[in-house]
């Protein structure tokens, strides 16, 4: 913990505020974090010039059974990555066990949170692309069997399911026609999603957009515009013009609870 507060006072007028992000957890989580396994993950996972920086840190509880291909930007960090690490609120448990299962292509743009107890599963040949500052919340699933992307500043609650698979064939009897159970989820920037959301295929999500807790979402969006709130089952646009900011930049939001505390 020591060294990581030298680094953090000797660097820190050259360090991107997403750097000082991922120095900070590396200090208040130093504990959760299981060295030998983040060790053997980032050479098992990477070239050696992008090893030696440990972009990934990985917890006890996280089951490891395919690392895949994993794809980073020019620009990486001590840090960059957390898989189990980091809680979302300090009731939260590091006990749930978080899996990693990558048959395939994993991009990352930025830093990335995977909360503990996540279950993430990339298929062979499918790709799942990550924006920068995203956030998967505790207990979430994304389960990738074609191409699932996700924007910068993506934040998802508690128990959210985001599927481009329906894992079946749904069968027109009358038409005698089965309907294709994969077809790619694309989410935009700055999208926030409520805790027990699922994201079904073929859904299509503009930037700034809110969805409702326990909503279940379908369909192709962008033609309402930007800056939706959906809500429901089947979920729908309620409102448009709102947004719901970036939990990454605590400063702002600790500005806007001050605001409105006043």
């Amino acid at each position: 913990m020591k060294v990581i507060r030298i680094l953090k006072d000797k660097f820190k007028n050259k360090m991107s505020y997403d750097e000082l992000y991922a120095i900070n957890n590396l200090k208040h989580y130093f504990c959760q974090i299981n060295w030998l396994k983040t060790l053997w993950f980032n050479f098992k996972t990477l070239p050696f010039k992008q090893a030696i920086k440990f972009p990934f840190i990985v917890s006890y509880n996280v089951k490891i059974r395919k690392t895949g291909k994993i794809e980073l930007p020019e620009s990486i960090h001590l840090g960059m990555v957390s898989i189990g690490v980091v809680k979302i609120m300090e009731y939260d448990s590091n006990s749930n066990p978080t899996y990693f299962t990558n048959n395939g292509t994993l991009k990352i743009r930025g830093n990335v949170k995977i909360h503990p107890g996540v279950k993430l599963f990339i298929k062979s040949k499918a790709c799942l692309d990550l924006g920068a500052r995203v956030n998967v919340g505790s207990n979430s699933k994304i389960i990738c069997y074609k191409n699932i992307q996700i924007g910068n500043d993506f934040r998802m609650s508690w128990e959210g399911q985001i599927f481009d698979t329906d894992f079946h064939f749904l069968y027109n009897i009358e038409k005698d026609k089965h309907y294709p159970r994969n077809k790619p989820v694309i989410i935009g920037n700055n999208v926030f999603i409520g805790n027990r959301c699922t994201i079904g295929k073929g859904t299509s999500i503009p930037n700034g957009s809110v969805i409702s807790c326990v909503s279940k979402v379908s369909g192709i969006f962008d033609k309402e515009g930007e800056n939706l709130l959906i809500s429901g089952n089947p979920a729908t646009v309620i409102k448009k013009g709102v947004n719901i900011g970036s939990g990454w930049f605590l400063e702002e939001e600790a500005k806007t609870a001050k605001l409105l505390e006043e």
